[in-house]
C-alpha cells in the first residue's frame, strides 16, 4: 500500500521561461538569421541618417534601406522575401525616414516581382541578384519620382536627383551583397533549384 502511494509523481515545473520554449537547432539558426537581418537594417538606417545624409552629390544621396530590403527579398525568394519585405517596409515607414506611406506597397511589390523574375528566368548568382535588385531599385526611385510629381511635391526638373540617387545606391549594392549572403547562409540555403 505504501508503494502505490508514491508511484505517481507529478512532473516538475520549470520556473524559467526558456525551459518552456523549445526550439530545435535549425529554428534557432533561422531566428538568428532574421535577428541579424533586422540588426543590419537598423545599422544601415543609422548610417544613412547620421553619416550619408550630410554628404550629397547634386542634392542626391544613397538609399541604403530600400537597397538592402530589395536585395534581401531577391536573395530570399518570393515566398520568404515577400513577408520580409512587407515587414521591413512597415518598419521603414514607421521609423520616420521613409518618404511616405506608399513605400509599404511599393517595396514589397517591386521586391516580389524581382524575386519571381529571378527565380523564373535566371540562375542563382551575383550577377542575377544584382540585375534584379538593381532594376527594382531604379523602378523604386522612378515610382517615387512619379508619386512626388503626382502630388506636386517636386517639379519635373528634379528627375536628375532621383536618377542620381538610384545610381549611387546601385554603386553601394555590391558592397552589401557579401554581408547579406553571409547572413543568408545561416540556417541553411533557401534557394533550392
Amino acid at each position: 500500500m505504501a508503494r502505490r502511494k508514491y508511484e505517481f509523481r507529478p512532473d516538475k515545473t520549470n520556473s524559467d521561461l526558456l525551459g518552456k520554449l523549445y526550439l530545435t537547432q535549425k529554428q534557432r539558426m533561422k531566428l538568428l538569421k532574421w535577428c541579424l537581418y533586422a540588426l543590419l537594417l537598423v545599422v544601415l538606417s543609422a548610417i544613412q541618417d547620421v553619416i550619408l545624409c550630410r554628404m550629397s552629390i547634386l542634392s542626391a544621396t544613397t538609399d541604403l534601406l530600400p537597397c538592402a530590403i530589395l536585395l534581401i527579398c531577391v536573395l530570399q525568394g518570393s515566398h520568404t522575401g515577400s513577408v520580409f519585405s512587407l515587414v521591413a517596409a512597415c518598419m521603414y515607414q514607421f521609423s520616420g525616414t521613409a518618404p511616405g506611406y506608399y513605400v509599404i506597397v511599393l517595396l514589397p511589390a517591386l521586391g516580389i516581382a524581382a524575386a519571381i523574375f529571378r527565380q523564373t528566368y535566371l540562375r542563382k548568382g551575383f550577377s542575377a541578384a544584382m540585375l534584379c535588385a538593381g532594376v527594382a531599385l531604379m523602378l523604386y526611385e522612378m515610382c517615387l519620382f512619379g508619386i512626388c510629381l503626382l502630388f506636386s511635391l517636386i517639379t519635373a526638373s528634379r528627375i536628375i536627383v532621383f536618377l542620381l540617387t538610384g545610381g549611387l545606391s546601385l554603386l553601394v549594392m555590391p558592397a552589401l551583397y557579401p554581408i547579406i549572403m553571409t547572413i543568408e547562409k545561416i540556417g541553411g540555403e533557401t534557394w533550392k533549384e
